[in-house]
């Protein structure tokens, strides 16, 4: 996600590829919701570029992201899904008590692409309550998994002066995202990475790959430092 900028009736289970919810959601009909969902979606979106691809979607991020105001609140809270039948209500009311603070996200557990899915559904099927709280879901999951990668770059920095693996993870999750999601990052997002992965630099040398200490890289300095008289913060400062 750029930077750039929620009781199951214990008898049923939920469909193939529908995925979790809280219980306190009907699950008998998302399924359906999301493939009507998602089509609608695919009709709207079809002949996009990426630009205007990610423009649109920027677009239903400000629409979600509606402020939280009393009269905003009372009009989300309004809103019906269509077709508005008893299991499709429940998850709207779910999502409006979610909003509201007064309720778990009723989308946690499923996944980015069934999010998305929801989030940027315009056709009425969800309504901007639910897809608040799909985005949400999808944000918090967002940044949990950037706090974890940056904490393994880090020590991946700190260990070899490279960052090499944390490039490939970025990669690899970004291929992971669904369409709508990648189109809000920069085109050239993945072929800039896997460029970097190849470089496989090492900031510490101030080379790529393995090579030696080049001159002025901070590993050079250190080598030909007075030991005694200066220490890494010294030579940051020279």
């Amino acid at each position: 996600m750029s930077s750039g900028k929620a009781a199951s009736d214990k008898g049923q289970t939920a469909p193939a590829g529908a995925g979790a919810v809280a219980d306190d959601v009907v699950i008998s009909t998302l399924a359906g919701r999301l493939s009507a969902a998602a089509t609608a979606t695919s009709a709207t979106i079809r002949g996009y570029d990426h630009a205007t691809l990610g423009a649109w979607v920027n677009d239903n991020t400000t629409d979600i992201l509606y402020p939280l105001d009393a009269e905003h609140k009372a009009a989300a809270a309004k809103q019906v899904p269509q077709p508005n039948d008893a299991a499709a209500a429940k998850s709207a009311a779910a999502a409006t008590a979610y909003v509201e603070r007064k309720g778990p996200n009723p989308f946690a557990g499923l996944s980015r692409e069934q999010l998305s899915a929801i989030s940027n559904d315009d056709s009425g099927t969800f309504t901007i309550n639910e897809r608040r709280a799909a985005f949400m879901q999808a944000y918090q999951e967002e940044e949990a998994w950037r706090t974890q990668v940056v904490a393994q770059a880090m020590h991946e920095y700190n260990t070899t002066g490279k960052t090499t693996n944390f490039f490939k993870s970025v990669l690899a999750h970004y291929q992971a995202l669904p369409q709508l999601e990648q189109s809000q990052y920069p085109a050239n997002y993945a072929s800039d990475l896997e460029d970097k992965i190849k470089l496989d630099f090492n900031y510490f040398n101030h080379a790529a790959g393995n090579g030696g200490p080049t001159p002025g890289s901070l590993a050079d300095m250190l080598k030909n430092q007075d030991k005694k008289g200066l220490d890494l913060f010294d030579l940051l400062i020279r």
